[in-house]
C-alpha cells in the first residue's frame, strides 16, 4: 500500500475502532447487573457498577442506574452522593451538545454523550427527595423540592407535553412542604397536583386540610362545596404513613429499520405495550385497607419522548448516510477505488440505533397513604410479583415516609 493510501486507511481504522466501541455498549454490558437488581441481588449488581470505568458518553447512565440500586437497597446516603454526581454532570452537559451532535454525523448517535431526557432529569431530584425522606431528613428534602420547582417551571409548564406533567413530583413536593409545616406552600402544590391528577383519592382531604389550616377560608369553602365534604381532623395521637411504591421496570429500546428518503436507516423503537401497571394492595397490621394509586408512568413518558424525537433521529441518520457516502466517493476518486469501496462498506457498519436510556426506572410510581395511631405498624404489600413486609414507626402528628421497589 502506498504512503498516499496509508493515511486514509489508518484514519478509517481508527474511526472504525472508535465507533465499534460506541455502538450501544452500555445496554448490553449492564444487562447482567440489571438482572441481578431485578432479582433483589442488590450487592451483586452494585459490585458490577462499582468496578466500572465508563466512557464519558455513558457516565450519566452508570450513575443513574447505580443511584437507583442504592436507593432500592436502602443505602440512602450512598444514593444521595451518586445522584448528586449525576445531577451535576447532567447540568454541566445541558446546552453543550452541538459539537458532539455534529461529530455523530460521521459515527452514530451513540457517540453523543447521554445527558438524560427531560422527564429523567426531573426524576433525579425526585429520587433525592425520597432518599432524604428515607433518612428522616425532611428539612434537607426541601432543598431538592425547590430544585423540582425550578425544573418544573422551566420544563414542565402548562404548555408542555402531557407526559412531562409529572404529578408524582409535585405531590411529593406538597408532602414535603407539609411535613415541614409550610402549609401554604403545600396547598399550592396540592392544587397543582389536582390539576394534573384530579382522581388522586387523597387530594380532597389534603386540599381541605391545608386550605383550612392556612386560613384560606374562601378556598376552603370552595373545596368543601366541590367535594361535598368537610375537613375532619384525625385523632390527636395519630400520625401518617406515606408509602412510595416503585413498580416494575421501563421497557428497553430495540433497533428497527425504516425506509425514509429512499434510504434504509436504523432507528430505536420500543416494543409493543405489555400491559397496565398492576394493582398493589396494602394490608396494615393484617387488616385490609386499600390499593395503592398510580401517580406517574415513566414507561409512558419514555415512549412518548422517543416518538417526539423520531423526526430528528431520522434526519440525523439520513444526513449521516449522505456524509459517509460522500467520504467514500471522495476516497474512491482521489485515492483508490478499492479503498473507497472498502471505506463505504465499513462506514455503513457504524450505522447503529442509539438504544440507551435510564433502564432501572420503575414502570410506575404508586403511592399509599393512611393515618395510624402512634407506634409500630406492619405493612404487607401484595403484588403479582410477591409479598413484602415493612415496618412503620409512627410518631404523633408526624409523617413517616417509606419506599419499596417491586418487580
Amino acid at each position: 500500500m502506498s504512503t498516499q493510501r496509508i493515511g486514509p486507511f489508518l484514519l478509517l481504522l481508527s474511526l472504525f475502532l472508535i465507533t465499534s466501541c460506541a455502538g450501544g455498549g452500555y445496554v448490553s454490558k449492564s444487562r447482567g447487573a440489571r438482572y441481578a437488581f431485578q432479582q433483589g441481588n442488590y450487592d451483586n449488581a452494585l459490585r458490577w457498577y462499582q468496578k466500572q470505568n465508563p466512557p464519558a458518553r455513558d457516565k450519566l447512565l452508570y450513575l443513574m442506574d447505580e443511584g437507583v440500586i442504592l436507593h432500592s437497597a436502602g443505602k440512602f446516603n450512598e444514593s444521595l452522593k451518586i445522584f448528586q454526581e449525576a445531577i451535576d454532570l447532567s447540568e454541566k452537559m445541558e446546552g453543550a451538545q452541538v459539537a458532539t451532535k455534529a461529530a455523530s454525523l460521521v459515527t452514530n448517535d451513540n457517540f453523543i454523550p447521554y445527558q438524560g431526557e427531560k422527564f429523567e432529569t426531573l426524576l433525579l431530584h425526585v429520587f433525592q427527595v425520597m432518599n432524604y425522606l428515607g433518612l428522616g431528613q425532611n428539612n434537607e428534602a426541601l432543598v431538592e423540592v425547590r430544585r423540582i420547582q425550578t425544573k418544573f417551571s422551566n420544563y414542565f409548564t402548562s404548555n408542555a407535553k402531557d407526559y412531562l406533567q409529572n404529578a408524582f413530583a409535585i405531590y411529593l413536593s406538597a408532602l414535603v412542604w407539609e411535613a415541614n409545616h409550610k402549609l401554604n406552600d403545600a396547598y399550592i402544590d396540592y392544587k397543582t397536583t389536582y390539576r394534573l391528577s384530579p382522581l388522586l383519592p387523597y387530594l380532597p382531604e389534603d386540599l381541605l386540610k391545608t386550605s383550612s389550616q392556612s386560613g384560606l377560608l374562601e378556598e376552603y369553602a370552595r373545596w368543601k362545596k366541590s367535594f361535598k365534604t368537610s375537613y375532619a381532623p384525625s385523632h390527636k395521637n395519630d400520625g401518617e404513613v406515606i408509602l412510595f411504591l416503585e413498580e416494575g421496570r421501563v421497557p428497553e429500546k430495540i433497533s428497527s429499520e425504516i425506509n425514509e428518503a429512499f434510504q434504509i436507516v436504523p432507528v430505536p423503537i420500543y416494543p409493543e405495550l405489555v400491559g397496565e401497571a398492576p394493582q398493589i394492595s396494602v394490608l396494615v397490621d393484617g387488616k385490609e385497607t386499600s390499593s395503592a394509586f398510580v401517580l406517574y408512568r415513566p414507561d409512558q413518558a419514555a415512549r412518548k419522548t422517543l416518538a417526539d424525537q423520531k423526526a430528528a433521529i431520522v434526519a440525523r441518520a439520513i444526513a449521516r448516510l449522505a456524509a459517509k457516502e460522500g467520504a467514500a466517493i471522495a476516497v474512491s476518486e482521489k485515492v483508490d477505488q478499492d479503498l473507497g469501496f472498502f471505506l463505504g462498506i465499513l462506514l455503513l457498519t457504524t450505522n447503529r440505533a442509539d438504544l440507551r436510556s435510564w433502564l432501572t426506572l420503575p414502570r410506575s410510581f404508586q403511592m399509599f397513604k393512611i393515618s395510624l395511631p402512634a407506634g409500630s405498624h406492619t405493612l404487607k404489600i401484595i403484588s403479582p410479583g410477591g409479598t413484602k413486609l415493612l415496618t412503620a414507626e409512627v410518631k404523633i402528628r408526624e409523617k413517616t415516609f417509606l419506599s419499596c421497589r417491586i418487580f
